[in-house]
């Protein structure tokens, strides 16, 4: 009779008992959310079609419905039951290496994720389908020419020539090679199909490469000589490259320094190895600039990122895989590439949380481009003139982390000036609600009395954040959210920025027992660009946010504009506090900062600190000196203490004690479970039984410094119609939290009756 079998990492999904049979046995991780692999017989006509990190198809369960899986082992065994066999190839090239499948086993097990799903995530479904590729039909013959030649009476000499150019070709040829070298037609071709001597098979290929306009041209090297710090840098990182050992390397240095060059040195150095070589970004829309000086020095390096269309992405991902292109730039998926040669990678601004993947696996490219350098033994450079917590943590901490440092502005040009405005004491002096303090006004006008140009910062769209009324205190608040909506003046909508729900911005308010007239509350870039252009009417303002950069060209042609001088000042999100390197920008406004440090998370000053250095660093790049004005409601807050020093140094020397304290990363691993229900009732009772089975399972296997905090309301208690609650596993390092989130999952104690359940290693916001 049949049973099921199944052991922890291995499933057998149908077995009877049988004689004992031997043969290739493939080790299956479906893209369904399971964690083990299940064992499949491979049919001998697949044999030599099926490799390890190929997705197959085979069938599940009793009713035996098809789904679809990576085979993430091969070997030759011996079954006495019977194993199902492997229904079809799906995909006929697979770019997931043994090096990848590795890989991702190791993000698997780490970010909580089935492994399936997990190497479903590595490859762009477009690649695998082969978009954008060109279709060749390849013609071999079905046995050898000898035996042709015996079993056919009478061979025509056209026929000859086809049989006879296939025999003495090493490998199958293209049809139209065929057709030229033997001087023959496509008739004749079909002819000897017919005749069962010649078999034409279909593939799909890179087409044959054409010179883009940058592509061939010799880069545009500098003529300058590094500076002694940046060269200093450079050799460390030489040495580690020349080395050829894992390690990571902390390149902390000023905005302004150089780290560009650094890294384009470091790269050139591999190169000239025969290797290849990644430099991960955080978005290309942040980067343009960047991107843009690299590829005038690399002209044939593939820039990989979401914006490209799935043929272009499909293309660079197969020249990488030829070893055709060198040289990647790329954002999150980029970490993926199937480099035969990788011999670096560079992280650029590390500290970003934009390098988070929101969805399953939830990894953080910054940490897995870390794994892969180390299953590689090849180095790994992390860059930013802030880094996170925990990495600066671990490069005075860790043997295989080192740290360099670059202290000085290649201009030799120092930090710009900063001053901090307390908007509640401006307030009360000028007796009115402000947007533009007297001070950020006055350095605002004499920038552009000098002909220079400006960066104004307000990390928030539209033209006010909340609609409120002061005769019966309501809010206006999203139907489906715990958020109020935000008014978009130029749209005239209210619009919540998480669920997109729209309204026409009401007049009055709608409680129908008030009907008192609304008032806007909160800045936004709408109502910033509109008192700028107030102030000054003759200068040219652009607004900068997600709201007019629809598309990412637009965004670059900002950027184009600005360099030319033809804007004066920008107005924006932190779409413009980084990366961005003019030389005619000399003052730099900040308003609201503090509001980066108001959320519930442990990260919020560590954040303030960044973004307020970050934009900072835009201004005093060129020759004239650089100001900046933060405005603020909070000007005792640590993080714009520090700011107003550039002194990195000193507020991770405090932040540091602070989180050992309490017990929180980097001296502690944190994973984020959130659960969210349509019924209140329903996500609070689950959520305090799931706590209570993960203590239960700490308790269970004796971990020290183990524990769950919580569960509590998010701090969105609602969003897009769901009621969420979350709690935090806390373990004293990753390997205690991984085997407590393997023993979670194996004793089904993470199972729950909740519509939505999301399991967040290493976290980088809690909201």
């Amino acid at each position: 009779m049949a049973h099921s079998k199944a052991t922890e990492t291995t499933g057998h999904l149908w077995i009877e008992q049988g004689e004992p049979q031997r043969g290739l046995i493939a080790q299956v991780a479906l893209i369904v959310p399971v964690r083990r692999t299940y064992a499949y017989a491979v049919p001998a006509p697949l044999a030599e079609q099926i490799h390890v990190g190929h997705r197959v198809a085979v069938r599940l369960g009793r009713r035996g419905r098809v789904v679809e899986g990576f085979v993430v082992g091969l070997d030759q065994g011996v079954w006495e039951s019977t194993l199902r066999p492997i229904d079809s190839v799906v995909d006929r090239e697979s770019f997931l290496t043994s090096e990848l499948v590795e890989l991702g086993r190791e993000i698997s097990t780490h970010y909580a994720c089935p492994l399936g799903q997990t190497l479903k995530a590595m490859t762009p479904e477009s690649v695998r389908q082969g978009r954008g590729l060109e279709t060749v039909r390849y013609a071999r013959l079905t046995r050898p020419l000898g035996e042709i030649l015996d079993a056919s009476a009478r061979v025509s000499p056209k026929r000859r020539a086809v049989i006879e150019t296939l025999a003495g070709a090493e490998a199958p040829l293209p049809v139209l090679q065929l057709l030229e070298q033997a001087g023959a037609s496509a008739a004749v071709l079909r002819a000897t199909v017919v005749a069962g001597w010649v078999e034409i098979e279909t593939r799909k290929q890179l087409a044959q490469s054409h010179p883009t306009k940058s592509a061939g041209e010799a880069p545009q090297e500098p003529g300058f000589v590094l500076k002694a710090e940046q060269q200093a840098a450079l050799d460390a990182i030489c040495t580690e490259i020349d080395a050829k050992r894992f390690s990571v390397t902390l390149l902390f240095g000023v905005s302004g320094g150089g780290k560009t060059e650094v890294y384009i040195r470091a790269m050139q150095h591999v190169l000239r190895q025969g290797k290849q070589v990644l430099l991960l970004v955080p978005e290309i829309m942040l980067t343009t600039q960047l991107v843009q000086r690299l590829a005038r020095r690399f002209p044939d390096a593939a820039v990989m990122h979401s914006g490209l269309t799935e043929a272009r992405r499909s293309r660079a991902w197969q020249r990488v895989a030829v070893g055709e292109n060198a040289v990647v730039i790329g954002t999150r998926s980029a970490v993926f590439a199937p480099f035969p040669q990788l011999g670096l990678i560079c992280v650029d601004e590390e500290q970003e949380t934009s390098y988070k993947n929101l969805q399953a696996p939830r990894y953080h490219t910054r940490d897995v481009a870390i794994m892969r350098a180390w299953k590689l033994g090849i180095p790994v450079v992390l860059g930013s003139a802030t880094p996170s917590v925990e990495t600066w943590h671990h490069s005075g901490r860790h043997r295989d982390y080192r740290r360099v440092v670059i202290s000085k502005r290649i201009n030799e040009q120092p930090m710009p000036k900063v001053h901090i405005v307390d908007m509640h004491e401006e307030a009360l002096e000028q007796k009115r609600t402000v947007v533009m303090s007297r001070l950020m006004e006055h350095l605002l006008r004499e920038t552009l009395n000098r002909k220079e140009q400006a960066v104004l910062l307000i990390n928030r769209r539209g033209f006010a954040q909340r609609l409120y009324c002061p005769s019966c205190r309501m809010r206006i608040i999203c139907p489906h959210c715990s958020v109020g909506l935000v008014v978009h003046r130029h749209e005239k909508q209210c619009i919540c920025h998480y669920c997109r729900t729209r309204i026409p911005i009401p007049d009055v308010c709608p409680n129908v027992t008030c009907g008192g007239k609304l008032v806007s509350v909160g800045l936004g870039t709408e109502r910033v660009e509109e008192v700028v252009t107030k102030f000054f009417p003759r200068a040219r303002v652009q607004r900068v946010d997600r709201d007019t950069m629809r598309h990412r060209s637009r965004y670059g042609e900002i950027l184009e504009e600005f360099e030319a001088r033809r804007i004066d000042v920008l107005v924006g999100t932190q779409m413009i506090a980084k990366g961005l390197d003019f030389p005619f920008v000399s003052f730099v406004g900040v308003m609201d900062a503090d509001t980066a440090a108001l959320g519930a998370d442990f990260r919020s000053h560590e954040r303030l600190f960044q973004l307020i250095t970050q934009v900072a660093g835009r201004a005093g790049r060129g020759n004239t000196p650089g100001e900046v004005v933060v405005q603020t409601n909070s000007p005792a807050l640590p993080a714009l203490r520090f700011a107003l020093q550039h002194d990195y140094e000193s507020f991770v020397n405090a932040e540091l004690p602070m989180r050992e304290t309490v017990g929180l990363p980097p001296f502690r691993r944190l994973a984020r479970i959130e659960l969210a229900h349509a019924r209140e009732e329903v996500a609070r009772k689950e959520a305090e039984a799931l706590s209570d089975r993960i203590d239960a399972v700490i308790q269970a296997m004796s971990l020290e410094h183990a524990d769950v905090l919580g569960p509590n309301p998010c701090f969105l208690p609602r969003l897009r119609g769901r009621y969420r609650y979350d709690m935090l596993v806390r373990a004293r390092n990753a390997s205690d939290l991984r085997s407590l989130l393997a023993r979670l999952e194996a004793e089904g104690a993470l199972r729950t009756k909740v519509k939505s359940m999301i399991v967040d290693v290493d976290p980088v916001a809690l909201s």
